[in-house]
């Protein structure tokens, strides 16, 4: 089912939590008390990979996890985060693994390019949060993102043995009011087929040599952001 709208929600933990044991605990809790609501579509938890820096253009990310929900329209997301469920629930439930109230970037997704997973894989994350080039509109950082630079992605040597999928979700307007607000500009998923096909991708001459040099085309490189992660899928 396709989804209109995705909400990614980003999280840091307690300062007094180590991380496996913040990703351990929130997992419980998903167990225990699924998030369920009319329209979601797809949830994926991603616990980051620590140490992992592939992206040129974008520093580390200071977040600990995030979490992505896909939904049949923006409406369905909007009416879940302001609803009871959200606030006395979902949020109570795990705000105690909290540091900070969650921030977010959402949007209309583009899936640019996928295949299926295999057993056989053992698929990471990229996760990106690009902050627009100063000197262009929006209009014309979504367009060189989702266009020119995702079809450069995918013309590299071998890119497409190791890419599981590219999806690029600009976020034109703020999220709702109830997360803390962030500078981004929209949430990038790159999903590589293994760490391994991570690294070669990122270590390979047309990434240094076309790929990264274009990243500064259209992001600001010292406002951006990105996180290496494994997903699990919830829904």
């Amino acid at each position: 089912m396709s989804a209109a709208y995705k909400l990614a929600l980003l999280l840091k933990r307690r300062s007094e939590l180590s991380q496996g044991a913040f990703v351990d605990a929130w997992l419980t809790r998903e167990r225990r008390r699924p998030l369920v609501a009319p329209g979601l579509v797809r949830h994926v938890f991603h616990g980051p990979v620590p140490g992992q820096r592939p992206i040129a253009g974008a520093d580390a990310a200071h977040y600990d996890a995030v979490v992505e929900t896909w939904w049949k329209r923006a409406n369905d997301a909007a009416d879940w985060v302001t609803s009871r469920e959200f606030e006395q629930q979902w949020l109570v439930d795990r705000g105690e693994l909290l540091g900070e109230r969650p921030a977010a970037v959402g949007g209309r997704p583009n899936m640019i390019w996928e295949r299926e997973v295999t057993d056989a894989m053992a698929p990471v994350t990229v996760i990106v949060l690009p902050v627009a080039r100063g000197s262009l509109r929006f209009s014309e950082f979504e367009d060189h993102w989702i266009g020119a630079h995702a079809q450069l992605a995918l013309a590299g040597p071998g890119a497409k043995s190791r890419l599981v999928s590219i999806e690029d979700t600009p976020a034109p307007v703020p999220p709702p009011a109830c997360f803390t607000g962030t500078r981004y500009d929209g949430v990038g998923a790159i999903t590589f087929a293994s760490p391994e096909a991570l690294a070669a991708e990122f270590d390979s001459a047309w990434y240094r040599e076309q790929l990264a040099p274009d990243e500064r085309r259209f992001t600001n490189p010292d406002a951006s952001s990105a996180l290496v992660c494994t997903p699990i899928d919830l829904t």
